[in-house]
């Protein structure tokens, strides 16, 4: 049995993860590969998107069965995951799409390597000459490719051909909120020594599972970028929104709201102080005396109300299951007919006693191992959640599960299941 995979190269940024969905549109038949370790701000990314990009983890493949591979954002075989084997043997073709100018090791019988600020630009020209649809989120994660890679258009190894690609994005419905949420902003020394007086000195408030902070800071005279500054803190801080309060004279203050449109309005509350702005960043200029505008701040958080959103009002019956005496080769059936990336093991309680997925198949050498039961082969930790949990909570837990959702336990009893794709229908609006 014979395989195609599209992969990009270790410690995947934005451009990497982008040119290799890019890719994908173009090679149909090929496995998405996700290398093991990927840079921080896309293992968040991931964590949410993971099944609507139809990933499959490197750990999970096979190379033996691989005769094709495409690779993007990079020309050699030492910046892929463990995949040097594939150099050697005979009758595997390859396919290269890079931006580096420096020829790689990769002896690709078709090879895009043009230099251009980011290698989803490549891709991004055939789709537009194609006329290739394609989804808002691609649209958007596409567009993290190019300003990761790009400094946001700033670098000097931009194009125009990235800009016009990049305005191509826009168009197609590419959300520069989430863009922005995922890249950071550079800060000056003036800059950081106020955003470390604001970590040491700063008001957390709790409503709910909401996290929000309130900082109060005496800010350098013509000091620009406050509010790159509030962002950070509330990023750095993992809050839901964040106020800076900056004295602008004597009875003259500023408020600077940022925070996540989905969880906190920002705008609202900054437009009850005289400011304006939308769900997600505001500001107003207050003139009343520093002290009067943080407890006016303090009062309206604290006011405010929110709808929290819990596991059971997104969580689906209870998923495809297996029994404690199916053997790994049953397993291995009902997990290929179920097109999940893993089955529960639970027993006639509906007590979960661990999970069985495409990893633990793939490591399974010996046709011996078939016949056991799939409790010898079975991951026994298993990361689950309660109906009544916010669903901020199952978003955290998710990001550390590799299964692509999350058993929904009432004591110790299986009731369901809440998957990735709810959570992303929810996010989006869907």
């Amino acid at each position: 049995m014979s395989m195609q995979i599209v992969t990009t190269h270790c410690n995947t940024d934005f451009d990497g993860l982008a040119s290799m969905i890019a890719a994908s549109f173009f090679h149909p038949q090929a496995v998405r590969v996700i290398p093991t370790q990927v840079q921080p701000a896309v293992r968040d990314f991931l964590a949410v998107h993971w099944d609507l990009l139809r990933l499959t983890s490197r750990r999970a493949v096979d190379l033996a069965t691989v005769d094709r591979v495409i690779v993007t954002d990079t020309a050699s075989w030492n910046r892929l995951d463990a995949m040097s084997e594939l150099a050697q043997r005979q009758g595997v073709t390859c396919v290269v799409y890079d931006h580096h100018p420096v020829p790689g090791t990769i002896d690709a019988e078709q090879i895009q390597q043009e230099e251009v600020g980011a290698a989803v630009t490549l891709l991004l020209e055939r789709m537009q000459a194609a006329d290739t649809p394609f989804s808002p989120i691609h649209a958007t994660l596409f567009l993290l490719g190019i300003y990761d890679d790009t400094g946001a258009l700033s670098f000097p190894s931009t194009t125009a051909r990235d800009v016009r690609m990049a305005a191509f994005l826009m168009e197609n419905g590419a959300d520069l909120n989430v863009v922005s949420a995922y890249l950071d902003d550079s800060l000056d020394e003036r800059h950081l020594q106020l955003f470390s007086r604001i970590l040491d000195d700063s008001e957390e408030i709790q409503i709910g599972s909401r996290r929000l902070g309130i900082c109060v800071q005496e800010a350098e005279k013509g000091l620009t970028m406050l509010p790159t500054v509030v962002t950070r803190f509330k990023e750095i801080k993992g809050l839901d929104a964040a106020f800076g309060i900056f004295p602008m004279g004597p009875k003259k203050t500023v408020v600077i709201g940022r925070g996540n449109p989905r969880r906190f309005d920002v705008g609202a509350l900054v437009r009850r102080l005289g400011g304006g702005g939308h769900a997600g960043a505001g500001s107003a200029m207050v003139s009343a005396p520093l002290a009067e505008v943080r407890q006016h701040v303090a009062d309206l958080v604290q006011r405010t109300e929110v709808d929290e959103v819990l596991v059971r009002t997104l969580m689906t019956p209870i998923p495809p299951t297996l029994s404690p005496t199916t053997s790994v080769r049953q397993a291995i059936d009902q997990l290929r007919e179920s097109h999940r990336m893993a089955l529960l093991v639970v027993d006639d309680e509906l007590s979960v006693l661990g999970s069985f997925g495409s990893e633990q198949a793939a490591k399974i050498k010996q046709e011996r191992q078939l016949d056991q039961p799939v409790t010898g082969m079975m991951r026994r930790q298993v990361i689950a959640v309660e109906p009544d949990q916010p669903l901020r909570e199952a978003l955290q837990l998710i990001a550390r599960s590799d299964l692509g959702f999350l058993p929904v336990l009432a004591g110790d009893r299986l009731v369901g299941e809440i998957t990735r794709a709810a959570i992303i229908l929810s996010m989006y609006d869907f």
